[in-house]
């Protein structure tokens, strides 16, 4: 393990000094200033994510993903492709180590430190389904994309009296398994199932988005070194706490209206996306929570948050470590269902892009999938996306304009 790192390091050392000396692989940015930010701080992990634009492919994980493929039609691999093809430009996607939403359903079988099966078959795929993820990777490793895993963080112990049975028989399951082969000790034994998992992950994934991390068991840090141990050249998000906005006497802000159609009465504060704990690479980037009355593409987002990012792309948060500010913004009303309202446009969606890409920052659509393959409504965004994107000189985007009717709470509407 030591020497495979040493290798990990040397080969990161030599692509920062190719990078340095000016053959760098990262396409280049519109605006100078992206291009001193990455010679800055080509030795962080998130440097390939500085001005990069992605997208999400979420891959079932667990018995769902059977459903998927043996009682559905879900084409995974298909739907990787279908990216890679309409979208060469983006620079990376986020795809899952665990079914979304669900810490205890694996996209994989074999584990190499635990028989994770034998906890609860459920738990796992069956052994030829676990192929699909690595094909998917495969896809988008092809093509010169980079991945990132969604790994939820909570681990079965998050499966509550509302869950379906054979959940429920899950939570079970686990409970006896690490109190009777872990003395009681939860936390280690989730890492060395992680463990497990990320070690056939590993040479395959540049890095983890780590969910529902306030109900991790055991320590931060402890789970960090776990990843880092197998690879410390991981980049990762840690979608744990959330900064927002605030006024000149340290008093939230809040958006009090969307504009002359604004259906929800509930007053929300502003997201802001910067480093909230010394572990991560890039911010999660998740935008105020969605059942707080906040719309995923919210003017408030246009006028503090994206302006923030172009200000500071990078920054740290204990004065030490740089962390990269990334946004991950849902396109529809939801996260990852398909049969949600879109709530983007063509235009609002460039101007986002755009501007996050030309400061050197980092952003992720939260795309959906059908059957396998992107929903094809919002396909046709991201295609209108790329194809401004390879332009030279890039299309200008829409100068952004606060909504009628919209306004902060305590400003005069």
């Amino acid at each position: 393990m030591i020497i495979k790192n040493q290798l990990k390091c040397t080969l990161l050392f030599v692509i920062t000094l190719v990078g340095i000396l000016g053959c760098n692989s990262t396409p280049a940015q519109s605006n100078d200033s992206t291009l001193d930010i990455e010679e800055e701080y080509s030795d962080e992990n998130a440097s390939w994510l500085a001005g990069s634009w992605g997208i999400t492919q979420r891959v079932d994980g667990g018995y769902k993903l059977d459903q998927s493929v043996d009682g559905g039609s879900a084409h995974w691999v298909a739907g990787a492709e279908e990216i890679v093809k309409n979208l060469p430009s983006s620079g990376h996607v986020i795809t899952s180590f665990t079914h979304p939403a669900h810490a205890f359903l694996f996209t994989l079988r074999d584990n190499d430190n635990v028989d994770v099966a034998a906890i609860h078959p459920d738990m796992v795929p069956r052994l030829e389904n676990e192929q699909i993820i690595f094909d998917v990777i495969n896809v988008y490793r092809k093509a010169g994309k980079k991945v990132i895993l969604y790994l939820n963080a909570a681990g079965p112990s998050m499966i509550t009296d509302n869950d379906p049975e054979n959940e429920r028989e899950i939570k079970a399951a686990w409970e006896e398994y690490y109190n009777t082969e872990w003395n009681g000790d939860e936390g280690a034994a989730w890492r060395y199932l992680v463990e497990g998992y990320a070690k056939r992950f590993d040479g395959l994934v540049d890095g983890y988005w780590l969910d529902n991390v306030r109900k991790l068991p055991g320590s931060l840090s402890d789970f960090v070194d776990t990843l880092r141990s197998v690879d410390p050249t991981l980049a990762i998000g840690i979608n744990e706490k959330k900064a927002y906005f605030t006024d000149a006497n340290g008093e939230y802000l809040y958006v009090d209206s969307d504009g002359l159609d604004d259906q929800d009465d509930t007053d929300y504060k502003i997201i802001k996306h910067v480093p909230t704990n010394e572990y991560e690479d890039f911010t999660a980037g998740h935008i105020t929570p969605l059942g707080r009355g906040a719309p995923p593409n919210s003017w408030g987002y246009e006028e503090y948050t994206i302006p923030d990012m172009q200000d500071s792309p990078w920054d740290s948060y204990n004065g030490n470590k740089k962390a990269l500010k990334h946004g991950w913004f849902p396109i529809r009303s939801t996260w990852s269902s398909s049969r949600s309202d879109l709530v983007f446009g063509i235009e609002q969606a460039y101007r986002f892009t755009r501007k996050i890409t030309d400061a050197g920052a980092g952003i992720t659509w939260s795309t959906t999938q059908d059957e396998g393959y992107m929903s094809a409504d919002e396909m046709d965004i991201m295609i209108e996306i790329e194809n401004r994107m390879i332009q030279t000189p890039k299309a200008n985007y829409e100068t952004y304009q606060r909504p009628v009717g919209a306004y902060l709470l305590g400003e005069t509407p």
